[in-house]
């Protein structure tokens, strides 16, 4: 398959611009870019962006074009399904699905001349192959395929492995919020894992860009307010009437969103700008957040866990006293270390056996 984007929100949810647009180059040495609509008499409609989300459509003079250049429909519908790349974490079938059953069966429906349908072909069949593994429960996280029978084997870090990838995909999406109710659950579920040294690093990463985005809105708030009583107050009776009732819909989302997080114990919840009360509340918890999370990575966990590693090692070749030593270590470093109790037992029953005879 080819090697491509690893964000799967963005290939499912998303509409795709297409690289392989349409142009109309005109006398004036202007440029339009995007979609060809009709090439008529009274002369040529296009779509186009005039931002990265505002798109309009012009008809432009036949007497003003030089030249245009139209790509075929089957380009660019084949460009639109996005990159076909297994992404670098998949933890469901959600991508596969959309492609298997519906995305490419559809292309190669309406382009049965395309040029890429040996490819597609080939596409398809290493997608079911990976959808296969997907439900027999093996798993791709940061680029490598687990198997299913290696995370029955240790559920407690494969399930933390699995819940960091998870929050690592809402920070690729640069959704801050959900990447730290991913960690809050994260901790809840899995505090002495392996991955918590890193997930802790990446926490306080987000806490500072969720802090960069409360400031700002913090610093625009009364600007924002100021702006909307001046157009309260010069609007129509109507106007004014829909402006409170917004106001008061955007309050009350952001009590709702506050108290649903207190709720469930997520917490965090959406910057809301014309809130005072959720960006204070917000601002509050960030803080005491931060300090949590900064007393937390002055824990010695990794240097606790390449003591247990130790251990496990020293264990493998029999020196069992050296396994002991770091056993005690990783204990005093990181005494919560869910390898640590697994290693305890497994040096008890070691120290059972009876010694080789010489």
């Amino acid at each position: 398959m080819k090697v491509g984007m690893t964000l799967l929100a963005a290939l499912l949810l998303c509409p795709v611009l297409s690289l392989m647009a349409d142009s109309i180059s005109l006398k004036d040495g202007n440029v339009l870019k995007g979609d060809v609509i009709n090439d008529g008499p009274d002369g040529v409609l296009i779509e186009y962006f005039v931002t990265s989300t505002i798109k309009v459509q012009k008809l432009v003079a036949k007497d003003e074009i030089a030249m245009i250049s139209v790509t075929p429909s089957d380009e660019k519908a084949f460009q639109d399904l996005g990159s076909l790349a297994t992404p670098q974490t998949v933890l469901d079938t959600s991508l596969h699905d959309q492609l298997i059953e519906k995305k490419i069966p559809e292309y190669l429906k309406q382009y049965p001349y395309s040029r890429h349908l040996t490819e597609l072909r080939e596409d398809l069949r290493s997608l079911e192959a990976e959808r296969a593994r997907l439900r027999q429960g093996d798993r791709r996280i940061d680029g490598a395929w687990i198997e299913a029978a290696k995370i029955e084997a240790d559920p407690y870090q494969f399930g933390a492995k699995i819940q960091f990838a998870e929050m690592k995909d809402q920070m690729q999406a640069r959704d801050s919020i959900g990447a730290l109710k991913a960690y809050e659950l994260l901790e809840k579920k899995y505090p002495a894992s392996d991955v918590i040294p890193d997930a802790v690093d990446a926490a306080l990463n987000e806490i500072n860009l969720l802090q960069g985005r409360i400031g700002l809105a913090n610093a625009n708030f009364d600007i924002f307010e100021k702006r909307r009583q001046k157009t309260l107050a010069k609007a129509r009776a109507d106007q004014a009437k829909e402006l409170r009732d917004a106001m008061e819909k955007d309050a009350a989302l952001a009590k709702k969103a506050m108290a649903t997080a207190a709720a469930d114990g997520s917490k965090f919840f959406p910057v809301f700008q014309n809130s005072r009360e959720a960006l204070d509340a917000l601002q509050e918890l960030v803080t005491a957040e931060k300090t949590r999370l900064i007393q937390l990575q002055k824990t010695p966990m990794r240097e606790g866990i390449a003591a247990s590693r130790e251990a496990s090692r020293f264990l493998a070749e029999g020196k069992l006293k050296d396994a002991q030593e770091q056993l005690a270590l990783s204990q005093k470093l990181w005494p919560i270390n869910i390898d640590n109790t697994k290693l305890k037992a497994s040096l008890e029953q070691a120290n059972k056996q009876p010694s080789p005879k010489s």
